[in-house]
C-alpha cells in the first residue's frame, strides 16, 4: 500500500469513528447569545468573500462536506466518509436524511452544484480550492465522486472549511442577488434577518441533524472598535467578543465576571508591495501610493530586501503587540506540513538597509502610501504607525492610510495600491503559497490575495508540486525550496502570526478555533 492510499484509509476510518460519537452527542437546549465580531459579513453567497469574518457568520447558516475541527483536524460534516479510489478519483459517502431549511433535500446534485459554482462563477474567490476538480459525478443520490485533472493530495482539506453545499432549486431560483442577501443552508442554525453593520439575527434549526446547539436565538453584531467591543462585554450588552485587544485583556481578567480566552493562531500579517507596474500614477494605469510618473522601486529587488532588513519584528511584537504574536520566519507558521526550519529572516540591520537602497539607486530614499485596516486586524493601525517610523529611519518617507475593511478589501481585489498590510489564513499549506504568493490567475485561482501582482515562474511550478505530488518527500521538498526562493526573492514580507483572543461572560465554555471562527454552536453553558 502506498503511502497516500494509507493515508486514505485512516482518515475514512477516523472519520467513521467520529460520526459515531456525534451521532451520540446530545446538548440540551440553553438560551439566546449575543456574539460581537470585528466586522460585517461582506455576502452571504459563500463562494463570493474570501474573509474569515464573513465565512464564520455563514458557518452558522450553511455547512461543507467535511470541516475543520477547532484544532484544524479534518471532521466530517455532510460527507459521512471518503476514499481515494485512485490518484484521480475520490468518492465521497454522502450524510443521509439531511435537509436545508427551505426543505430541499441534501443530496449528490446538491454537491454537484455547489462545488461547479465555486469552480466556474465568474466572481467566485473559491476557485483555487477546486480548480483541480474537473467532473462532479453521480453514482447516486448519496454517493459522488470526484475527478481531478491532476493528482490532488489536499483535496479533502481543500474542501473542509471552504465549500458550502447550497440548494440547488433556491439558489437558481433567487440567483446571485437573493443568494447574498438570503442564505439557506443545511446547518444548526436558520437565517431570521440581516441589518447591515447592525445585527445579524439567527435561530436553531429545529430539524437539524446534529447536535442541537444550546444557544437558541443568536444575534451577531459588527463592533469594529476593540474598545467599544470591550465595553459591551463589560457592561453585560453581549456574551462574546472576537478579538480582546490587547491593552484591555487585563481589565477583563480582572473583571471577575469575564475571562479572555487564548491560543496561538496562524494567522500571517505582512507587507505586499505592487512589483506589477513600472511607474507612479492614478491607478489602473499606475501604481496609486508613488509620486506620478517616478519609477517604481519596488521592481528591485533590493529595495525589497531593503525593507526586510529595515523592519525590527521582534519590537512590533514586543511593545505594539503586547506579547501577543510570534514573529513569521516565513509565510507558513512551525506547526504547518512544509515550514522549512532552515529559514530565518533577515536580521534587523538598518544600515544594510541604507545600503541596499543606494545600490538600488535611492540613496536618498522614496516616499509611498502605505495601505492598512483600522478594523480588521490586532493593533493594525498602530502596527502600521510602528513600520512607518522604522522606514523612515532607513530614508523610506511613508504615509499611512487607513482604511475600514469594507473600504481595503475591494481596492486590494482591484490592485489599488503600491505597499500594503494585510494578512491571511488557510489551513492549507499549500493554499497559502496559492494565493498569496502564485501569479494572478483567475483560472486556477492562484494569487487571490497577492495584490501586489508578485510573479516568479519557478515559484509557480513549486507551487504545482505542492498542489499534485502524492509523494510527500516530493511535496515537503518543494514547500523547502519555495521558502528559500522568497526569502532571497522578497515577494511579501512575513511580518508575525497573530495570537486568538476571545472574550466571555462568565458561565460560557467555547473553545478557541484556529480557524478563527466564533461559532455559536459551539457555546456550552454552566
Amino acid at each position: 500500500m502506498t503511502r497516500w492510499a494509507a493515508h486514505v484509509v485512516i482518515a475514512t476510518a477516523v472519520a467513521l469513528a467520529l460520526i459515531a460519537g456525534l451521532a451520540s452527542t446530545n446538548f440540551a437546549q440553553g438560551r439566546p447569545v449575543t456574539i460581537a465580531i470585528t466586522g460585517d459579513a461582506e455576502t452571504m453567497d459563500p463562494m463570493l468573500s474570501a474573509i474569515s469574518t464573513t465565512f464564520s457568520v455563514q458557518r452558522h447558516i450553511m455547512e461543507p462536506l467535511v470541516d475543520n475541527d477547532p484544532d484544524a483536524r479534518v471532521v466530517p460534516v455532510l460527507a459521512t466518509s471518503w476514499r481515494a479510489l485512485d490518484t484521480l478519483t475520490w468518492e465521497f459517502k454522502l450524510r443521509p436524511g439531511v435537509r436545508f431549511h427551505n426543505g430541499e433535500p441534501f443530496n449528490a446534485e446538491s454537491v454537484k452544484f455547489s462545488i461547479e459554482r465555486s469552480r466556474d462563477h465568474a466572481r467566485s474567490l473559491l476557485k483555487a480550492y477546486v480548480s483541480l476538480i474537473k467532473e462532479v459525478r453521480i453514482v447516486d443520490d448519496l454517493t459522488v465522486r470526484l475527478v481531478t485533472s491532476e493528482p490532488s493530495p489536499d483535496l479533502v482539506a481543500n474542501l473542509a472549511n471552504n465549500v458550502y453545499m447550497l440548494p440547488p432549486r433556491h439558489a437558481r431560483e433567487v440567483g446571485d442577488e437573493g443568494l447574498a442577501r438570503r442564505p439557506v443552508g443545511t446547518g444548526p442554525y436558520r437565517f431570521v434577518e440581516w441589518v447591515r453593520d447592525d445585527r445579524i439575527v439567527l435561530e436553531a434549526n429545529p430539524t437539524y441533524w446534529g447536535p442541537k446547539p444550546q444557544a437558541t436565538r443568536v444575534t451577531i453584531k459588527p463592533i469594529p472598535e476593540g474598545a467599544t467591543r470591550v465595553a459591551a462585554l463589560l457592561a453585560g450588552e453581549v456574551d462574546v467578543i472576537e478579538s480582546v485587544p490587547i491593552p484591555d485583556i487585563p481589565r477583563v481578567t480582572r473583571s471577575g465576571g469575564y475571562r479572555v480566552l487564548r491560543k496561538q493562531g496562524p494567522r500571517l500579517i505582512f507587507l505586499a508591495m505592487d512589483v506589477h507596474r513600472d511607474r507612479g500614477g492614478r491607478h489602473p494605469a499606475g501604481s496609486p501610493g508613488l509620486p506620478e510618473g517616478a519609477p517604481n522601486p519596488f521592481k528591485d529587488v533590493r529595495v525589497r530586501q531593503a525593507i526586510y532588513h529595515a523592519v525590527n519584528t521582534k519590537e512590533i511584537v514586543e511593545q505594539v503587540m503586547g506579547g501577543a504574536a510570534t514573529p513569521a520566519e516565513q509565510i507558513l507558521p512551525p506547526f504547518m506540513f512544509g515550514y522549512n526550519p532552515k529559514v530565518r529572516r533577515p536580521i534587523y540591520d538598518p544600515s544594510r538597509a541604507k545600503r541596499l537602497l543606494a545600490e538600488a539607486g535611492y540613496p536618498n530614499g522614496f516616499s509611498v502610501r502605505l495601505d492598512v485596516t483600522t478594523d480588521r486586524y490586532v493593533n493594525d493601525r498602530e502596527v502600521g504607525l510602528a513600520l512607518v517610523g522604522m522606514l523612515k529611519r532607513v530614508g523610506i518617507d511613508v504615509t499611512l492610510n487607513g482604511m475600514p475593511r469594507l473600504i481595503y478589501f475591494p481596492r486590494m481585489r482591484a490592485f489599488d495600491t503600491s505597499f500594503q498590510m494585510s494578512g491571511w489564513l488557510t489551513l492549507i499549506s499549500s493554499s497559502n503559497w496559492a494565493a498569496l504568493l502564485g501569479c494572478v490567475d483567475p483560472k486556477t485561482g492562484y494569487g487571490r490575495a497577492n495584490y501586489g501582482r508578485y510573479c516568479n515562474p519557478e515559484l509557480d511550478r513549486l507551487i504545482d508540486i505542492m498542489r499534485t505530488e502524492m509523494d510527500e518527500k516530493k511535496r515537503l521538498e518543494a514547500f523547502h525550496k519555495a521558502a528559500e526562493l522568497t526569502r532571497q526573492d522578497v515577494g511579501k514580507i512575513p511580518l508575525y502570526f497573530e495570537e486568538l483572543t476571545r472574550g466571555v461572560k462568565a458561565g460560557i465554555e467555547m473553545p478557541v478555533r484556529v480557524d478563527e471562527y466564533v461559532l455559536a454552536a459551539d457555546i456550552k453553558f454552566r
